[in-house]
């Protein structure tokens, strides 16, 4: 034990002095207040300092990894350490996809396809659906015309004929399913895919804007040929009034993984910025607009993902810009 605590003691103190040489380094101020005559010039070639942060944090990580195999310190001390540079760490290297759909096809480079419903490029805002729900205001101005009132004969009638619908497990004479929404058609979603090698850690940035009060609208990493909403894979999910969720859906069925504990409404037809990262050990943070709204943790699927999928589910969504970032 005595041997444990001078390595570890030993392991501690360069790696201390090193953030905080690094913090002072990030944190010092400018030495003159005024401007020079001329520009500073900085070389092209010169790392920049969230490259040279990221060497840092990798360098540290090595150094911890070997510290782990040969025992070296106290293992308690590793963890905490490992932990501290989790939050600086930002393993997603490679781009697998970008798209800003300047171009206005979505179609090409990268080809995106559509399932089902509805997309097109609306000129200086992106890749925009807009799917009509049942209750959904259509944006005319005129109000809808309102059903004339029914007699004590026809609402007795109403009312039987919804007992009897359901003692007859939902359905109605005809076999349908019955609609739930008091006469109202459930809108269909509007589902787009386009296959991209996603790693199983990966950093999704996404630029979009709501214009509706209804309706949801889900980004999803899926795995396996694209079968619609049934397809495996993790989904962020966002409802107008702020409601945020990770999903993964399975061959066990869909369930939440996490939901934010506060709500973050977009309905003002002005473009937030949404990150998803996902780091390889499982953990995930969402954030809106720079602020963080939900963290989790899932190893639900630890193989890389095929492709990716906007998914609206009765709303109007316009996503500027995706790009997806993975870890090889």
């Amino acid at each position: 034990m005595k041997i444990k605590r001078t390595y570890s003691t030993i392991f501690a103190a360069p790696v201390i002095a090193a953030l905080a040489f690094a913090g002072l380094s990030a944190g010092a101020p400018a030495a003159h207040a005024q401007q020079p005559k001329y520009s500073q010039w900085s070389d092209p070639s010169e790392p920049k300092p969230e490259d040279r942060l990221q060497g840092f944090i990798d360098k540290l990580n090595k150094m911890i990894d070997d510290a782990e195999k040969a025992r070296a310190a106290d293992p308690n001390f590793l963890r905490d350490l490992r932990d501290l540079t989790g939050n600086f760490d930002r393993p997603w290297r490679n781009q697998v996809l970008s798209d800003t759909f300047v171009d206005g096809d979505y179609t090409k480079n990268p080809g995106w396809t559509v399932s089902a419903g509805k997309y097109w490029v609306e000129r200086g805002w992106g890749l925009r659906s807009a799917v009509k729900s049942g209750t959904a205001n259509t944006g005319s101005s005129a109000a809808a015309p309102s059903e004339p009132k029914a007699s004590p004969e026809q609402q007795a009638a109403k009312l039987f004929g919804a007992l009897l619908n359901q003692a007859l497990g939902g359905r109605n004479q005809g076999g349908q399913t019955a609609n739930q929404g008091g006469g109202q058609t459930p809108a269909a979603a509007a589902i787009i895919h386009v296959p991209a090698a996603v790693s199983n850690g990966f950093a999704l940035e996404m630029d979009m804007s709501s214009w509706s009060a209804e309706g949801q609208l889900q980004v999803a990493v899926y795995q396996g040929q694209f079968r619609g909403e049934q397809s495996p894979g993790y989904r962020l999910s966002y409802r107008p009034g702020g409601a945020v969720e990770v999903i993964r859906v399975s061959s066990r069925g869909t369930s939440i993984v996490e939901r934010a504990a506060k709500a973050t409404p977009l309905e003002d037809k002005k473009i937030h910025r949404l990150l998803w990262e996902r780091y390889p050990d499982g953990r995930m943070s969402v954030s809106i607009n720079g602020n963080e709204v939900l963290k989790t943790s899932d190893r639900g699927f630890r193989d890389s993902f095929t492709g990716l999928a906007l998914i609206n589910g009765g709303g109007d969504y316009i996503v500027k810009s995706i790009t997806v970032s993975g870890t090889n």
